[in-house]
């Protein structure tokens, strides 16, 4: 199992079932304080199904770990650039949660991932493999490509891989497009 939590909240609510679970997980956390997506006192943690942070009908981003709250902070953006997305937050990479995955992809027509990993062999691959089983669908990528990673402060980092609410919200207006 591959676990990344987005939030203090989700990670507490994790904590019995990753206390329990009987088998290898790997569990990718962030070291710095970062804000919370989630509400203690309203959100219900489901390690095998995705949330649905808000419903859309332009694009669906699909992020991971602290990319969700990129994706969340560009949502004034895109509802300014005219983009209606649809985001869900996938803390369980393995196994992904696929059905909510295609369904809303069946409804959008286009997906984004964004994650804070390499593209390859992470949330876009099992994103695209979903894709190619259930729903054949355009896909982009938002995360760091194939080369050897740089160490550096996260604002130098989210800049040079392009991994900002702003470039998120660029890749958007590329993918729909192309779509069209």
């Amino acid at each position: 199992m591959i676990y990344e939590p987005v939030d203090e909240v989700q990670l507490m609510q994790a904590m019995p079932f990753i206390i329990d679970y009987k088998g290898s997980m790997y569990i990718r956390l962030f070291r710095k304080v970062i804000d919370k997506v989630f509400d203690e006192n309203s959100y219900k943690f489901d390690m095998y199904k995705a949330d649905v942070l808000k419903e859309g009908k332009d694009i669906t981003i699909v992020s991971s770990g602290i990319m969700v709250q990129e994706t969340v902070k560009a949502l004034p953006l895109l509802k300014e650039a005219g983009i209606d997305a649809e985001v869900i937050s996938v803390h369980t990479i393995k196994p992904i949660d696929g059905d909510t995955i295609a369904k809303s992809a069946k409804k959008t027509g286009i997906v984004l991932t964004c994650e804070n990993h390499q593209i390859i062999g992470g949330l876009h691959s099992a994103v695209c493999e979903v894709l190619a089983d259930k729903c054949p669908t355009k896909a982009g990528a938002i995360g760091v490509p194939d080369v050897f990673g740089e160490v550096g402060k996260l604002p130098y980092l989210k800049e040079i891989y392009k991994m900002r609410d702003v470039d998120i919200v660029e890749k958007c207006k590329q993918l729909i497009k192309e779509n069209k």
